[in-house]
């Protein structure tokens, strides 16, 4: 959310929830202070609502949230199952290349960290982005684990605060302060 209002002050932006209301979202911005007159938010779980829905608002960037709460009327199982969400993504990404936008589809992961869904949603993918979240810390960090455009070594580390993530600007000065011995 943080990042699509930014990146909405340029672009045409739509972010897709499946698992919280608009009126959730909108909470959250308002206080996180977020810039949201640039951005649709909209609540749905039909893959084919979806693509009407973005048919009509012509968004440049979209953001679907999440993959696994996502349906297609015609196949016969639960949003979240392995063909659900298979048929869901295939459905976006084709959409995402008819119509040149951007396609952000958040995920959930599994217990073990890795996506949770088929395999084939990996290879579906340019870029595959993991913010890792420490259970005893205020700190996220990103990193990637595919990208078709560029390098997997690098990662970013951000400062969860109550106006949401901000960027940790030197990094290796607070890890170094955390630890007990001198290095």
């Amino acid at each position: 959310l943080q990042v699509l209002s930014h990146l909405a002050m340029k672009n045409t932006a739509l972010y897709v929830s499946g698992e919280e209301s608009s009126q959730q979202i909108a909470m959250r911005a308002s206080r996180l202070d977020l810039p949201m007159s640039h951005m649709k938010i909209v609540s749905e779980t039909s893959a084919e609502n979806l693509c009407a829905i973005v048919d009509k608002h012509k968004p440049t960037i979209l953001i679907v949230d999440s993959i696994q709460v996502m349906h297609v009327e015609d196949i016969d199982s639960a949003p979240g199952s392995v063909a659900q969400v298979r048929e869901s993504a295939a459905m976006l990404v084709r959409l995402a290349k008819q119509t040149g936008m951007v396609l952000i589809i958040v995920g959930h992961v599994t217990k073990d960290g890795t996506l949770a869904g088929p395999k084939v949603l990996e290879h579906m993918i340019d870029c595959s982005l993991m913010l890792e979240v420490s259970t005893d810390s205020h700190f996220r960090m990103i990193r990637s684990q595919k990208n078709r455009f560029g390098a997997t070594s690098e990662i970013g580390l951000y400062e969860m605060q109550t106006n949401g993530l901000r960027p940790v600007s030197n990094p290796s000065e607070l890890l170094i302060s955390e630890k007990d011995e001198p290095l």
